[in-house]
């Protein structure tokens, strides 16, 4: 009886100490939903070793902590919670809380090492609550420390394109849009300001001054031819009723000239600025374009210094660097079995391509054996080290029937010989009197398919001779990527550079045989009296595309350039910027039937359907 009274009394104590902290708890809770979070986190803090309430009572201590900014605290509670209840049903809340404590403390490292745990619609709920509330600055530190974060980069960009348009670091947003694979999207930025036509200043070294001067008409055809192109691109707009009005202006070459432009307050109605060339002038006319809000595009450089620090600038052409890029794109699709390559190059400009071909080819896991700067002397040393051979001896080696079975391998060959004494040269003679005949091989020093694939970065006509006769010696699958200039050269053969599958970087490629030339050929015959050069061509491409953008987008055409839309050519292969100032089209040509093909139209899988009905 007296066990029974004992066991009685302590249950009732046990029932009554747990509807005690039964009702702490409960009360707790009350203050923590009236908002009342210091007494809250008191009440909870008394039981967060009970048995019963010890884990609810931990993570709304936590909670508590939270909510009063005590986050040091709430971040060693909810950390001790994971260690002495692991089995809690309720782990995922307590890892989704800990993360937005270390986005709030700014610890951004832990923050997306555990966000990456969390369901989808929580992820993106932490991230946008912490990035979407990050100033410009704070996301600078954070995409410093964590270079490699997606997201980071991808808030980063928005914000970076949320700025004032002359405020904005356009090499970094390039370096997001390349590094992650980012679309920059439409530009609304900038002003839309639709006309009902308007004014191109050509700005250009047209150095005609008489007819007594007509060599110097002769020298600078490339700019007539140049400007013709535009002008039919300009008939045919304003038979679209696109009406764009060209205004020629001569800088002769001299910054002093194009100066009293700009003084004379020549340029101040242009829309779009079309030039100059050379360096001087192209000083005057960035800063001008610069401190007037006026786009000005350079028609045939690919020198991407012409740009500086100008929101307005742009290339029409790929810069060297993206041709490198590009280059390395399509190479690391081609080669993809045999990683090891040879960057080669030869002057300052060919050193741009180069080493830009060498960051994106090493991205892709690329070995690079040899990157160098090639002189003549230098090609020489490499034809020979590539094309070295030595003798290995197989009768000492394998038997009669093995060699017979080498000999079937494809790419084996097999030579016999009499064998002859080292010392003196004569012929080793068996009992028999029969010459021993020995069995060997000649083997190149690099061996054969060791490499995949050489880039070499010149227009030297002796250096692109050395590096084709150096492959087609070896007869082996080593690829080869040049220069278009290639094709010109006297000392290699088309059917050569066929056979040995070489591909050009082609930036001003364009189909001969293609309809839309033959009608634009025929124009030009009937409107100019000749056939069209390749200058003709670049004008007229330039216009049509800046007089189709004009009417869709307004002066400030850029706004359809930063979609990241491939706009197609009417003779060319098109043009695509994005995040750019330069045109990221950069068509790769290999011969098929001694007729030049591009080979990198993959670039071109989203067109724009705003003008590609032409």
């Amino acid at each position: 009886m007296r066990i029974f009274l004992f066991c009685l009394f302590i249950s009732s104590f046990l029932f009554g100490f747990t509807q005690s902290n039964q009702g702490e708890y409960l009360e707790a809770k009350r203050q923590f939903s009236l908002g009342n979070y210091q007494v809250a986190k008191q009440a909870f803090q008394s039981l967060t070793s009970d048995g019963v309430f010890g884990e609810y009572a931990s993570f709304y201590y936590a909670l508590s902590a939270l909510k009063l900014g005590e986050m040091k605290v709430a971040e060693d509670m909810l950390k001790q919670i994971e260690v002495k209840y692991p089995d809690w049903d309720k782990q995922n809340e307590v890892n989704y809380w800990l993360t937005a404590v270390y986005f709030d403390q700014g610890k951004l490292y832990q923050a997306f090492d555990r966000v990456e745990t969390l369901p989808k619609k929580w992820q993106d709920f932490l991230i946008d609550r912490s990035l979407g509330k990050m100033s410009l600055s704070g996301l600078d530190s954070a995409y410093a420390l964590n270079p490699n974060n997606r997201h980071i980069a991808s808030y980063y960009l928005k914000a970076i394109k949320s700025q004032p348009y002359e405020e904005r670091d356009q090499y970094l947003l390039q370096e997001l849009a390349e590094k992650f694979d980012f679309a920059i999207g439409p530009d609304e930025n900038l002003p839309l300001v639709k006309k009902e036509e308007y004014a191109v200043a050509v700005v250009l070294p047209f150095m005609f001054e008489s007819l007594e001067t007509p060599q110097t008409v002769i020298r600078n055809s490339i700019i007539f031819d140049l400007y013709q192109g535009m002008e039919l691109a300009q008939s045919q707009l304003q038979g679209q009723g696109i009406k764009i009005n060209l205004f020629p202006f001569d800088t002769q070459k001299k910054s002093a000239v194009t100066s009293d432009l700009i003084e004379d307050q020549k340029l101040d109605n242009a829309d779009v600025i079309i030039g100059p060339l050379y360096p001087g002038p192209s000083r005057y006319i960035s800063q001008f374009s610069k401190e007037n809000q006026i786009t000005v595009v350079n028609p045939l450089s690919s020198n991407e210094s012409i740009i500086g620090d100008n929101p307005y600038s742009y290339l029409f052409k790929p810069a060297y660097s993206t041709q490198g890029r590009e280059a390395a794109k399509y190479a690391a699709k081609k080669f993809v079995d045999n990683k090891k390559l040879f960057i080669f190059y030869e002057t300052d400009r060919d050193s741009i391509v180069a080493n830009a071909y060498l960051d994106a080819i090493e991205r892709d896991s690329f070995f690079v054996v040899q990157f160098a700067r090639l002189t003549n002397q230098d090609a020489q040393q490499i034809q020979k080290d590539f094309t070295e051979q030595f003798e290995v001896r197989l009768d000492t080696m394998y038997s009669p029937q093995e060699i017979d079975s080498i000999a079937l391998l494809p790419g084996r060959i097999v030579r016999t010989r009499s064998l002859r004494n080292e010392r003196t040269g004569r012929i080793i003679r068996g009992a028999n009197g029969e010459d021993i005949i020995e069995s060997y091989e000649v083997k190149f020093t690099i061996q054969p398919d060791s490499i995949g694939h050489i880039f070499a970065a010149t227009s030297s006509n002796v250096l692109a001779n050395n590096l084709i006769s150096m492959v087609e010696v070896r007869s082996d699958s080593i690829g080869i990527i040049g220069y278009e200039d290639w094709l010109n050269f006297s000392l290699v053969s088309y059917s050569q550079l066929e056979r040995l599958q070489v591909d050009f970087l082609s930036p001003n490629y364009y189909d001969e045989e293609d309809l839309a030339f033959e009608d634009l050929r025929s124009e030009f015959i009937k409107k100019i009296g000749k056939e069209p050069s390749e200058y003709n061509i670049y004008g007229y491409e330039l216009i049509m595309h800046i007089g189709n953008l004009m009417n869709k987008h307004g002066k400030y055409f850029q706004r359809g350039l930063s979609s990241d839309n491939h706009y197609p050519g009417y003779v060319m292969e098109g043009i695509k910027f994005g995040a750019y100032k330069d045109n990221q089209i950069v068509p790769i040509t290999t011969l098929k039937g001694l007729k030049l093909e591009n080979q990198n139209t993959n670039q071109a899988v989203e067109e724009s359907n705003e003008y590609n009905d032409q």
